[in-house]
């Protein structure tokens, strides 16, 4: 049985293991990346267990309105480089939604939606939380790199799915994409470099 709680300090290493399974190369959180999330604010650091062993990572952070009017062109500006140390607010309305990483053989089993999901209805529970949002990638943009991403993001299937999976996984759950972000996080190739700013209903 696989359960949801709030990450330790205990668990980073674990959790690194994780992010280097889950992302492309060089997008990662390592030990010390994991650490300084979880010193920042670890109620926002979920991770997914069984038999012991952590098989999933959701990570968030709260921030305020204005640091993400001044920080959402940027990837390691709104989440101080990943590490959340100067970016989280313990007051901020905003519910900012980072990652979600499952062990490879994991996967198939919905976990990631299920720790999102936790992420939003605990968000949704906490007071002052005005926002909630996250920066998501189009994965699979440089598969069809000659489409123009305004256009991309627009994209359905004849089933009415949106073509990229990441996209479609917020928005069949009840997010809607608020703006599209270019050069938001350059080393992310397979996005070539976008950022979309989706946003879930508080209430």
């Amino acid at each position: 049985m696989i359960t949801l709680r709030t990450a330790t300090l205990e668990d980073v290493d674990a959790m690194a293991a994780v992010e280097a399974q889950s992302w492309p190369s060089g997008m990662a959180a390592d030990a010390t990346t994991c650490c300084c999330r979880v010193s920042a604010y670890a109620e926002g650091q979920l991770v997914a267990v069984q038999d012991d062993e952590i098989v999933g990572v959701s990570s968030a952070q709260r921030i305020t309105e204005s640091h993400l009017k001044q920080a959402s062109h940027s990837y390691n500006e709104v989440t101080d480089s990943n590490r959340f140390t100067a970016s989280h607010s313990d007051d901020g309305a905003i519910y900012q939604l980072i990652g979600v990483s499952v062990l490879p053989r994991f996967r198939g089993l919905n976990l990631g939606r299920q720790l999102v999901d936790h992420q939003i209805d605990r968000a949704r529970g906490m007071a002052g939380i005005e926002r909630i949002i996250g920066f998501t990638r189009p994965a699979k943009h440089h598969e069809q790199a000659h489409v123009p991403m305004t256009t991309y993001i627009s994209l359905h299937r004849a089933s009415g799915m949106h073509v990229d999976p990441v996209i479609a996984f917020h928005l069949e759950a009840g997010a809607r994409i608020v703006s599209l972000h270019e050069g938001f996080r350059p080393n992310d190739a397979e996005s070539s470099g976008y950022g979309v700013l989706i946003e879930y209903p508080v209430r």
